[in-house]
């Protein structure tokens, strides 16, 4: 037995979610690694700031902000991921909850077909109950 999928947008924006998650994880990567190689050029544009230009100016302060680009990347990919596949746990459990119920009401109405009593003469002779 099946049910009728629902809430086609819901559906749209948790797939468009992890879609953009795969996005943001690949320029992230390919933007740690651009920081890394233009370590060297940064280093000599930003002289009036002594922070910048010591951490620029070295291949190691090229690599520490790489990782760290590529660190806020990963933690950006996660939140969007995650936030995709909860969208789609959701909708996965309120169909699994409407296919539950149709099966438990079709239990019961075939239930209550079997244990109703069949009268084949009338009320006219059966005494009467109170």
């Amino acid at each position: 037995m099946t049910v009728p999928r629902r809430f086609g947008v819901l559906r749209f924006i948790g797939t468009l979610l992890k879609v953009i998650a795969w996005i943001i994880l690949i320029l992230s990567i390919l933007g740690a690694i651009g920081v890394g190689l233009a370590s060297s050029q940064v280093g000599t544009i930003a002289q009036n700031n002594p922070f910048l230009s010591a951490l620029f100016s070295t291949p190691a302060g090229g690599i520490v902000a790489g990782v760290v680009t590529l660190l806020f990347g990963l933690i950006y990919f996660l939140v969007l991921y995650a936030s995709g596949e909860s969208l789609h746990m959701q909708l996965a459990v309120e169909e699994n909850t409407r296919l539950t119920a149709a099966l438990l009401l079709r239990m019961h109405q075939e239930s209550q077909q079997e244990t109703r009593p069949t009268y084949a003469s009338g009320f006219a002779n059966e005494p009467f109950e109170r």
